[in-house]
């Protein structure tokens, strides 16, 4: 019988192989809920009218003794949302995948070019959805149409529609739009001096409505140092536990902490909210202060999208050798009455 002897050097090659269902994507952060607040329209595939009429008032006088008159008590408008066309596609190629770890795990009689069928299709959906929820956050808040920013970037991935930032800046009257003038110095309390100055740049429409601050995570970071930094018992407690949720004035803050992403990757790509105070020329390039407030009403901004209904299509191309995932669907944001909120940043 012949005799087989190892002769290589070192430890033999150990056997590579992968469980067939299990699998980890990096996690993308996208912070709370964005659409909780808005009033958000599902199933709007073209332009559409909405109907806003005003606050009713100074309609009841003293009777003249004489038939009534009937008065102008409220101004109707029906501010336009247009939602703009958005896709994405993403390919995964069968070949690669099915060579690295999981090609002996794969279900039998598969190709290694049409992984159809095989865990790969999962894996390829979930990045496809998250990618796709990761760009509609990103693009509902710092989409803009505007000529004037002409980088290729914000061509390629926010010159698409009128996102919020977009939508409050074309309405808001200046008062409404507050430079950013902050300070990282903790004793400074930067934070709550900005979210004192947009309060006090509401309108009294807008105070007496329930409302929520929406702040970049360094502002919600800031604010809660400064709150615990007083040394009081309740500023202990919240070092200890943890602060459960931001108030300023009694008026909520949701942390949208991609926002900071967005401002120190691409802020040479975005409308600088400083620029438009003064009415001047959006600015592209300048430094990021990483502090951005959005003050609104609740309800006061509508999200018109087919969201809703749109599918994903998958396919295999056997040209490319590679399984496909496709999604289109419309998006666009109005806010109905410029009364009702107030930006703070740059």
């Amino acid at each position: 019988m012949a005799l087989f002897t190892d002769m290589s050097t070192g430890s033999p090659a150990a056997y590579v192989g992968a469980d067939v269902q299990q699998y980890f994507i990096s996690p993308l952060f996208l912070g709370n809920d964005v659409l909780a607040k808005f009033e958000v329209m599902g199933e709007i595939k073209g332009n559409m009218y909405l109907d806003h009429f005003s606050a009713a008032s100074k309609i009841t006088t003293a009777d003249n003794g004489g038939a009534f008159s009937g008065v102008q008590g409220t101004i109707y408008s029906n501010p336009q949302i247009s939602p703009k066309r958005v896709e994405s596609e993403i390919e995964m190629n069968g070949n690669n995948f099915y060579n690295k770890v999981k090609g002996m795990v794969l279900r039998s009689g598969t190709s290694k070019d049409n992984v159809d069928g095989t865990v790969l299709k999962q894996i390829g959906a979930e990045i496809m959805m998250q990618g796709v929820k990761a760009d509609f956050n990103r693009q509902l808040w710092f989409a803009d149409t505007s000529s004037l920013l002409d980088s290729t970037a914000h061509v390629a991935h926010y010159q698409v529609y009128d996102g919020i930032f977009a939508s409050l800046l074309a309405k808001l009257a200046d008062a409404q739009i507050v430079a950013a003038t902050y300070s990282t110095d903790i004793t400074n309390a930067a934070a709550t001096a900005a979210l004192e100055s947009v309060y006090q740049a509401a309108t009294a429409e807008l105070k007496e409505l329930p409302k929520t601050f929406y702040v970049s995570g360094k502002i919600a970071d800031d604010y809660e140092r400064e709150l615990t930094s007083k040394g009081n018992t309740l500023a202990y407690a919240d070092l200890q536990s943890g602060i459960p949720s931001l108030n300023f004035r009694g008026i909520p803050l949701v942390v949208r902490r991609d926002w900071d992403v967005t401002l120190a990757n691409d802020f040479a790509s975005i409308r600088q909210i400083a620029e438009e105070e003064t009415g001047g020329t959006p600015a592209v390039g300048a430094s990021a202060l990483g502090a951005r407030i959005a003050l609104i009403a609740d309800n006061a901004l509508v999200v018109g999208s087919d969201y809703s209904g749109a599918s994903v299509e998958n396919w295999y191309n056997m040209d490319a050798k590679a399984y496909r995932w496709r999604i289109g669907y419309t998006a666009a944001t109005v806010l109905l009455d410029a009364k009702l909120a107030v930006l703070y940043g740059n």
